[in-house]
């Protein structure tokens, strides 16, 4: 009984290899898209959760700005009248409140009636980008790098002042009657993967939050 020993032939195995380069391909092309897409969305949590970082450290201290339990305040900067200001000077592009929270003393938390203790005079201002805080602005604190790569639109500055009434000041406000401030800025670094750097892409995130101050 004869047997056949036809196999595959050039034909075959070339058109096998053809079809299984471009499954390759194509499974290539999808690994390298959600490669991207993740390299993308991991650039950008990262980017917000220091952004937001810095948003919640600036509410929280907002929201202290005016505490002075004792009678008197010996350090605290005073209005006309002896009273500490819990605003101290106030622009759209920077802000000092004050608070009484804590003594100088490490073993004590207790108010002092002085604004001397850390934390307790605070200042917030946008600055230059620098090598160690980068971007075309930062936003510091007492001086310090407190979040890089800021971005501040000149319609929706940093920080936007209101009165009792809730209507927003014009230019800068008169300290003594701001009753909210809101905070806005934005984020924005280069887009890390290879088509995003090739056309000069960037991710852009917006953070806003609004303080109303105690004791106002």
């Amino acid at each position: 009984m004869l047997r056949s020993s036809r196999g595959f032939t050039t034909v075959e195995f070339l058109s096998a290899a053809l079809c299984g380069t471009i499954v390759l391909f194509a499974l290539y092309g999808f690994y390298r898209e959600q490669l991207f897409s993740l390299l993308l969305e991991e650039s950008r949590t990262s980017t917000l959760e220091d952004a937001r970082g810095a948003l919640d450290i600036m509410a929280r201290e907002l929201r202290n700005a005016g505490l002075f339990p004792m009678p008197t305040d010996t350090t605290c900067v005073k209005d006309d009248s002896g009273k500490p200001l819990r605003v101290v000077s106030a622009s759209s592009t920077s802000i000092q409140i004050q608070t009484d929270t804590q003594s100088p003393s490490p073993t004590s938390d207790d108010p002092d009636g002085k604004c001397t203790a850390t934390g307790e005079s605070v200042t917030y201002a946008i600055g230059s980008g620098t090598d160690a805080c980068p971007g075309p602005m930062n936003i510091k604190r007492n001086g310090y790098c407190l979040v890089a790569n800021v971005v501040v639109s000149s319609k929706e500055p940093l920080f936007t002042y209101f009165d009792s009434n809730d209507t927003p000041f014009g230019g800068n406000p008169a300290v003594a009657d701001v009753k909210r401030v809101r905070i806005r800025f934005s984020v924005e670094v280069p887009d890390p993967t290879p088509r995003g750097k090739s056309l000069g892409k960037t991710i852009k995130s917006t953070l806003s939050s609004s303080v109303e101050f105690r004791n106002s």
